[in-house]
């Protein structure tokens, strides 16, 4: 089932990695820092062994994290790279005076922190191991085919609005005189200050027309219009993809016409008066090769993350009984990477066949959402029908104070992993991942732990319509609990579909897009199957073994056991925590 409901669901993808952008202002010049091996270029990700940022530390960037990402004193005094010049010299703050917000004492003669210079003299020998000076170039053997061909898409100028997060798409159209394989992408950054991430989609042949083409609109995690399959993406660290000798996106003729762009952009300093024309350039071959590759998403979509906890750990598996089901046959994994936010400290996807670990597809001891990981396999690792593929997420939380739930900005969470593979035809749903309990895999079918949840809510179903009017004839959706109600409700939520998970994903699905009428109707029969949850709370409570206890001051409470929760002098607000606390 390819169905709105799952897209409104999935809220795909890549948030995005951002970092290094933030960074520069945290340091005098942090934009300006020249490359030592390249006259005219900027080495961007100025505390990273790669030119575009991500990826490991250099010299500088580890003292710079040590120092907690911030311009102090002792580090502007620091030699990071052991040339006898100071951070604060190389960087234009030789007195370490600089501040954020303020201009360095200069900007000329800079030099990079990180890096010993000049590089070919004796006191530099050996310090500079780790540059590469092709590092963050675009490499790929597949664009120099003489039979490669190649098109570049850009957004036009578009101005990037003062607003933390903004989503702009555009749909655009992809050779249609034959068939070819996508094998690579070239990204094209024209405001790298602002963007956060690029993903590029394939529209599938019930796409909307409606949309008009090169024409950058608003949109959200996904371009709509039936623009819904991965086929590029941009994150920081990267400067293109290049992908396995044996697989490409299939585009043309019987492949994708059409493509989306979703721009995602960062401004949380909510500048106004800049404009982006960033794109990518698309490499395409006829000479089509063994497969067609496909990008699967995996994990946890369902995070709630508590204030104040030094380990918070969410679980999603692609079930065996989902690849089972999903999967045609065996697929070829060739790069996979993990994404989390700020508050993720580690992530693992691991393989198990029969109920035994095969392998990790990957592993971010130490996960950063600045320095992403991307796991490439020249010898692809095998997932068969039946296999597993579970993703952890380990998430820190002593920073915030207040819950965190899941949610594309960054100061939200994610939680999953990305799966580029072939053959895409052995495994044709692009998501295997879970809400709460409720899998991917669970979505496609009829039933969902005992409730018919493509039927609940279609009202020429007789038990439905009964539902429905039994609670509507019954109960008041704004207002106090009617006495003929309470009976109803007990009864309602004794179905599947008003239970545990199923009811939280249910109401999930309600609040979803949709036809206006139908989602107001749903929505108003919750708030009456809602009126009664005081007096549910209440007989619940009854239920409950109570014991005595004492105050500091000597009063007694009553403690009811397996709430956590005590009737205070004031009877009320023990109807509204048991309220909460059962029905939240």
């Amino acid at each position: 089932m390819r169905c709105s409901i799952i897209l409104a669901c999935v809220f795909q993808l890549i948030e995005g990695i951002w970092g290094y952008q933030m960074y520069q202002s945290s340091i005098p010049n942090g934009e300006l820092i020249p490359h030592p091996c390249k006259a005219n270029y900027i080495w961007h990700g100025v505390g990273h062994t790669n030119a575009l940022g991500g990826g490991e530390r250099n010299p500088f960037g580890l003292v710079f994290h040590t120092a907690g990402m911030q311009w102090t004193k002792v580090l502007c005094q620091l030699d990071s790279d052991g040339d006898g010049k100071t951070n604060g010299e190389e960087l234009g703050d030789p007195n370490c005076v600089w501040s954020p917000g303020h201009s360095p004492l200069k900007s000329v003669g800079l030099t990079h922190p990180g890096v010993c210079e000049p590089m070919n003299s004796s006191l530099c020998a050996g310090k500079n191991d780790w540059v590469d000076c092709h590092a963050g170039e675009f490499k790929c053997d597949a664009i120099n085919n003489n039979e490669t061909m190649n098109m570049t898409v850009r957004f036009p100028p578009t101005a990037v609005p003062p607003t933390e997060t903004k989503y702009k798409c555009m749909v655009f159209d992809l050779p249609q005189d034959g068939d070819y394989h996508l094998v690579a992408t070239k990204v094209i950054l024209d405001n790298v200050n602002m963007m956060h991430h690029i993903l590029v989609y394939g529209c599938t042949e019930t796409g909307d027309s409606k949309i008009p083409l090169n024409q950058p609109y608003d949109c959200a995690m996904s371009p709509g219009g039936g623009c819904s399959d991965i086929i590029g993406l941009w994150t920081v660290g990267l400067s293109g993809e290049c992908h396995h000798e044996s697989s490409g996106f299939r585009i043309g003729v019987r492949g994708y016409k059409r493509a989306a762009f979703e721009f995602h952009w960062n401004n949380p300093a909510l500048i106004n008066g800049t404009t982006d024309s960033s794109g990518m350039t698309f490499y395409y071959t006829p000479k089509l090769r063994p497969n067609d590759a496909g990008v699967l998403t995996i994990g946890q979509r369902y995070l709630s993350i508590p204030p104040g906890e030094t380990a918070v750990t969410a679980i999603g598996t692609c079930s065996g009984e989902c690849t089972r089901g999903l999967m045609s046959g065996n697929i070829s994994i060739f790069t996979a990477f993990n994404h989390m936010h700020y508050l993720g400290i580690q992530q693992r996807i691991e393989l198990f066949r029969n109920g035994s670990k095969l392998q990790d597809v990957t592993f971010d001891e130490q996960y950063s959402y600045d320095s992403p990981v991307i796991y490439r396999y020249d010898s692809p690792i095998e997932v068969r029908p039946g296999d597993e593929l579970k993703t952890t997420c380990v998430f820190k939380s002593t920073s915030r104070f207040k819950t965190t739930t899941f949610g594309q900005d960054t100061s939200k969470e994610m939680c999953f992993g990305f799966l580029t593979f072939y053959p895409k035809n052995h495994f044709p749903i692009p998501f295997c991942n879970q809400w709460k309990s409720i899998s991917t895999c669970d979505m496609q079918k009829d039933v969902i732990q005992g409730c018919r949840h493509k039927d609940i809510f279609n009202m020429s179903i007789p038990e439905s319509s009964a539902i429905y009017k039994s609670v509507m004839d019954n109960c008041a959706s704004l207002g106090n609990c009617q006495n003929e109600c309470l009976a109803v409700v007990k009864e309602i939520r004794k179905h599947q579909c008003f239970q545990g998970d199923m009811d939280k994903y249910m109401r999930m699905i309600a609040v979803s897009p949709g036809e206006p009428n139908a989602k107001n109707a749903i929505l108003a029969f919750y708030a009456a199957l809602d009126s009664c949850n005081v007096e549910l709370a209440l007989e619940a409570a009854t239920d409950l073994p109570q014991t005595c206890t004492s105050l500091p001051d000597g009063k007694d409470v009553v403690v009811l056991s397996g709430t956590g929760l005590v009737w205070h002098v004031y009877p009320a607000l023990l109807i509204i925590s048991l309220a909460f606390g059962i029905f939240k």
